[in-house]
C-alpha cells in the first residue's frame, strides 16, 4: 500500500533558520578564516619541500605526516568529544594550531642559517657552541622541525573536527542538518577559492608571507571560537563514574572507543559508507602524493596555477552546496554516494593519463562537485542516524578509517614514486577503486541500502508510523 508523508510547513528544512543561528554562523565564520590560513600554509609547505628537495618520496613523507595524527588521535578525539565541552576542545585545538603556525614563521625566517648549519660536536661538548659554515646546503635541519610542526598542526585538527561535527548536531535542528552541512561545505569551498588563490600569490613572492598570514588567521578564528563559549549552547554534562587511577581511566577510554566501533556497525548504511569511503581515500592517496609532482615536475606549473586549479574546485563546490541547500533533504544518500563514487573513479583514469591544463581544470572543477556530494550526505547521514551522545565517537571512527586507508595508500605511493611513473601509479589506484566501487554498488543494491533514509512515514488519517527502511533512523528532532 502506498504511503504519503505528511510534512507541515514547520517541519520543512529552512535555510533561513540555519542562517539566523548565531552560534552556527560564528562557528563557521571561524572555520572560514581558519581554512584560508590552512590553505595558504599547506600550499607553501608543499612547494617549499619540493623546491628544496625535488623528491617525490619526501612529498609522500610530508603527506603521511599531515595525515598520521588523524589515525593516531582520531579514536581518542572522538571519545573526548563525547565526554567534554566541545567548545573548549575546539578552542584549545585552535590555540595549538596557532602556535604551530608561529613555528612555521620562525623556521622559515631561519632557513638560511639552518640550511648551512654544521654542528661541531666536539666544540659543542666542550663549550656548547654551534658553528655556521657555508658548506653544501643541508636541508635536513629545515625539514625535520618543519615536519614536527606539521604533525602538531594536523594533530590539533584531528581533535577539532569530531567536536565540531558533534556540536553542530547540538545547535542545529535535525531537519536542517543537510542545509547546515551544505553551508559548512560552502564556507570551506569559498575559503578554498580565496585561500588557494591568495596562497599562489603569496607563495610566488615569499613563503614567509604565507606563514605570517596563516598565523594571523588562527588568531582571529580563535577569538571567534572563544565567543562561542559565551553565546553558544553548552553541551549536556556527561555523568560517568570517576576513575580511581590512570589504568581505570585508560580502560574507560578503551570502552568508549569500542562503543564508537560498535555503534558504527549497528547502522548498515553508515558502516557500508565508511568502508567504500576508505577505499576511495586509499586510492586518492596517490593523488595526494603526486599532485604537486605532476604539476610542477611534469607540467612545469607553478604556485599560481595550483591556486587557480584549487579555486576552480572550490567554485564548483560552492555551486553544488547551494544546490543541496535548495534541495534541503536527500532521501537516498547511499544512492547519491554510489553514483558520485563512480564519477570519481572515471575522473581518476583521466587524471592518470592527461597532462593538459584545460583538461586538468575540468577535472578539478568536477572534483569540487563530487567532494560536496560525498562529504555533505555522509556527515548528514551520521548526524541524523546516531544519538548525539555517541556522535563524537562515530565521527572519530570515520576519521580513523579514512586516515588509515589514506595513510596506507600514500605510504605505498611514496615508496614506489621514485621508481614508477606517476601515470602508472594513478592507473593502478584507479583499478583498485573500480573493483571496490563495483562490488559496493552490487552489495548495497542487494542489501537495499540505496533505499530511503527516512523509514517512518505517517499514513493519511492515522498517527501510526509505518516502517519502510533501514533500522535506527528517525524523523524526530
Amino acid at each position: 500500500m502506498a504511503t504519503e508523508e505528511i510534512v507541515s510547513q514547520e517541519d520543512k528544512p529552512s535555510v533561513r533558520q540555519v542562517l539566523r543561528n548565531t552560534t552556527f554562523m560564528v562557528l563557521f565564520a571561524a572555520q572560514f578564516i581558519e581554512n584560508i590560513g590552512r590553505a595558504i600554509s599547506g600550499l607553501a609547505i608543499e612547494f617549499l619541500v619540493f623546491e628544496l628537495t625535488g623528491s617525490p618520496l619526501l612529498m609522500g613523507v610530508l603527506s603521511i605526516i599531515w595525515l598520521s595524527p588523524f589515525v593516531i588521535i582520531a579514536p581518542l578525539a572522538g571519545a573526548l568529544a563525547d565526554r567534554f565541552d566541545q567548545r573548549k576542545i575546539m578552542l584549545y585545538s585552535n590555540i595549538v594550531s596557532a602556535l604551530a603556525s608561529v613555528g612555521f614563521v620562525v623556521i622559515y625566517a631561519l632557513k638560511e642559517q639552518l640550511t648551512f648549519m654544521k654542528i661541531a660536536l666536539g666544540q659543542a661538548s666542550a663549550i656548547g657552541s654551534l658553528t655556521f659554515q657555508p658548506t653544501t646546503p643541508n636541508y635536513l635541519h629545515v625539514l625535520w622541525p618543519l615536519f614536527i610542526l606539521c604533525f602538531i598542526n594536523s594533530s590539533s585538527a584531528a581533535f577539532f573536527f569530531p567536536s565540531r561535527n558533534a556540536y553542530t548536531r547540538l545547535i542545529v535542528r535535525k531537519k536542517n542538518l543537510l542545509i547546515a552541512n551544505s553551508v559548512g561545505s560552502s564556507v570551506f569551498q569559498i575559503a578554498t577559492i580565496f585561500g588557494f588563490v591568495l596562497a599562489g600569490v603569496l607563495a610566488a613572492r615569499s613563503y614567509l608571507l604565507s606563514f605570517i598570514f596563516d598565523a594571523g588567521t588562527f588568531a582571529v578564528s580563535g577569538i571567534l571560537i572563544g565567543v562561542i563559549l559565551f553565546i553558544g549552547k553548552k553541551p549536556p554534562e556527561v555523568i560517568r563514574e570517576k576513575s580511581q587511577n590512570l589504568r581505570q581511566e585508560m580502560r574507560q577510554f578503551g570502552q568508549d572507543i569500542a562503543t564508537g566501533y560498535r555503534t558504527t556497525l549497528k547502522y548498515p548504511k553508515i558502516s557500508y559508507m565508511l568502508i567504500i569511503f576508505s577505499f576511495l581515500t586509499f586510492s586518492f592517496g596517490a593523488i595526494s602524493v603526486l599532485f604537486i609532482v605532476i604539476l610542477q615536475g611534469e607540467m612545469g606549473v607553478g604556485a599560481e596555477w595550483y591556486g587557480i586549479l584549487q579555486a576552480l574546485m572550490g567554485t564548483s563546490g560552492i555551486v553544488t552546496a547551494l544546490v543541496l541547500m535548495r534541495i534541503g533533504k536527500i532521501k537516498r544518500k547511499i544512492l547519491v554516494l554510489n553514483v558520485t563514487f563512480i564519477a570519481v573513479t572515471v575522473s581518476m583514469y583521466i587524471f592518470a593519463v592527461v597532462r593538459n591544463l584545460p583538461v586538468m581544470a575540468i577535472i578539478m572543477f568536477s572534483y569540487g562537485i563530487m567532494s560536496v556530494c560525498i562529504n555533505v550526505p555522509s556527515s548528514t547521514l551520521i548526524q541524523e542516524s546516531v544519538p548525539y551522545e555517541l556522535q563524537g565517537r562515530v565521527f572519530g571512527t570515520q576519521q580513523l578509517l579514512q586516515g588509515v586507508s589514506q595513510l596506507i595508500g600514500m605510504g605505498i605511493v611514496a615508496l614506489i614514486a621514485e621508481y614508477v611513473l606517476p601515470m602508472y601509479v594513478l592507473l593502478a589506484s584507479s583499478v583498485i577503486l573500480t573493483i571496490a566501487i563495483a562490488l559496493g554498488f552490487w552489495y548495497s543494491g542487494k542489501r537495499g541500502l540505496m533505499g530511503s533514509d527516512y523509514p517512518e512515514e505517517i499514513l493519511p488519517g492515522t498517527e501510526k508510523p509505518v516502517a519502510s527502511g533501514a533500522p535506527g533512523l528517525s524523523m524526530d528532532e
